[in-house]
């Protein structure tokens, strides 16, 4: 195999628990006082539009929101919002798995292209340039930048046009969100399911099962020699 695409959340961060994004929007809504649960229902709602690039900017995410509760919100709250979920998005959720760094730096030294192919909004990217990630990742196909949401052939082909690979030599690696899985096996990559066990708890679309399986990350490393 030359190269490697990697989805990131579930896989090279791990999908965060549903009490901890609770708390964020417990944080959100008291900043911008309005009710939780409604900011809650209404910010789940957006999330097809978010991942396609709509809205945009995090503060335009949050207005967004803000319209359909009937509320504004002065322009310090709205600021202060923004770098609460700013925050959380940089100090935690793209925060890598214990063993990621340490993988994609091994596969790095043996010369193994690598890519990132991703269902995530606007700024995320963005984070990513300032964490220990961006490094190993000179190809990304963002969803929100490319306007699809995978299993659109176009994450895929974006990945690997930018890989200079064809497909019969290229990994996906993934935790089975957004049928991500079944889209790289219909373009021809061989796949990598992680099994995240009791700490996958995102299930959106989730369709588990590849053509190999890992439990971390490093395990990967193996499965590169085997098919050699």
């Amino acid at each position: 195999m030359q190269a490697v695409i990697f989805d990131l959340f579930g896989t090279l961060v791990p999908n965060l628990p549903p009490q901890r994004w609770r708390r964020l929007y417990e944080d959100l809504a008291a900043v911008l006082e309005v009710d939780t649960d409604a900011f809650q229902d209404h910010w789940h709602a957006g999330f097809e539009g978010r991942m396609r690039g709509t809205p945009r900017e995090v503060h335009e995410q949050i207005v967004a929101v803000l319209k359909l509760l009937g509320a504004e919100a002065h322009p310090e709250r709205l600021t202060r919002a923004s770098e609460i979920k700013l925050s959380f998005l940089r100090d935690e959720a793209l925060q890598p798995k214990p063993d990621a760094v340490e993988t994609l730096a091994a596969l790095q030294a043996r010369g193994v292209k690598l890519a990132l192919c991703t269902d995530c909004s606007w700024e995320t990217p963005d984070l990513l340039r300032a964490g220990p990630l961006h490094a190993f990742f000179p190809v990304v196909a963002s969803s929100a930048h490319l306007g699809v949401r995978k299993p659109d052939p176009s994450m895929y082909r974006h990945a690997l046009c930018g890989l200079g690979v064809p497909p019969d030599r290229c990994l996906y690696v993934g935790d089975g969100n957004s049928h991500e899985l079944h889209g790289a096996k219909e373009q021809g990559l061989t796949t990598v399911w992680v099994d995240n066990g009791d700490a996958q708890h995102v299930r959106i679309q989730w369709s588990p099962g590849g053509d190999h399986t890992v439990r971390e990350l490093r395990e990967i490393l193996n499965l590169l020699e085997s098919a050699r």
